[in-house]
């Protein structure tokens, strides 16, 4: 029997919380898919784009990692968001550039879809609310898909009605995903815009149809620390990297 699938998104640049996840996580995975978003926001998107290369990550495109590739254009973005990727522009090596504009924007693995935003808009499309989700459930080709892009753990269920329904799951419990399609979000690990900054992720068992919302702390000084030095926006340090 295979183990889980480590689900991770939104990292965005932030090594301290990724180790964090992959710590907390250690010896209960095999595989690792990553929704998106390796790069925008934080200090380190290099480094943790060689950490998922040397684990054999599975990957799609978020809209940050083509903005710092240079496939999308700045004006899309906020300020902040801008700001940080022109730094992104110039620390990432011409490697990195090439594997993040190589990444597809939408995958099927394991009968589970994956994308960073919705599947009918891969790259921007955000799923905030039932309306949302029950327009990508109506059209789901798997049992499951898998988003990012909110930065906030979802999981939605297609009724019998056709409407979605969000399921009671509480925090570390397994939840079976078989009677209907669901869709799932298993937050950000890096930026996480609940209130609480702790690393969010999902343990996925694709063959039983199982998964898991978990989270963990990270420490944020040291990222912080590297923001600061390195120029990044005070506002930004203050989101990415809250005192905990």
């Amino acid at each position: 029997m295979t183990r889980p699938v480590l689900v991770v998104a939104d990292i965005h640049g932030n090594l301290e919380a990724l180790r964090a996840v992959l710590k907390h996580a250690a010896g209960e995975f095999d595989e690792i898919w990553c929704l998106g978003d390796v790069a925008g926001y934080g200090p380190d998107p290099g480094p943790c784009l060689n950490l998922l290369l040397k684990m054999k990550a599975v990957m799609v495109a978020g809209n940050h990692d083509l903005a710092a590739c240079g496939k999308l254009e700045l004006k899309d973005f906020n300020r902040e968001a801008r700001a940080a990727l022109e730094i992104h522009r110039t620390i990432l090596s011409e490697k990195h550039k090439r594997i993040l504009a190589s990444l597809p924007s939408l995958l099927e693995r394991r009968s589970v879809t994956l994308s960073h935003g919705s599947p009918e808009n891969p790259i921007w499309g955000y799923v905030l609310d039932s309306f949302e989700a029950s327009r990508v459930l109506s059209t789901a080709q798997t049992s499951l898909t898998l988003i990012g892009h909110s930065h906030l753990q979802g999981l939605w269920a297609l009724s019998h009605f056709g409407r979605a329904e969000t399921p009671s799951v509480a925090p570390g419990e397994e939840y079976r995903y078989a009677c209907s399609p669901h869709l799932a979000n298993p937050g950000s690990v890096g930026q996480s815009r609940d209130g609480n900054p702790s690393a969010r992720y999902m343990l996925l068992h694709p063959e039983r149809k199982t998964l898991i919302f978990r989270s963990c702390r990270w420490r944020t000084g040291p990222t912080g620390r590297k923001m600061s030095s390195r120029g990044y926006p005070q506002s930004l340090i203050d989101r990415m990297a809250p005192k905990n």
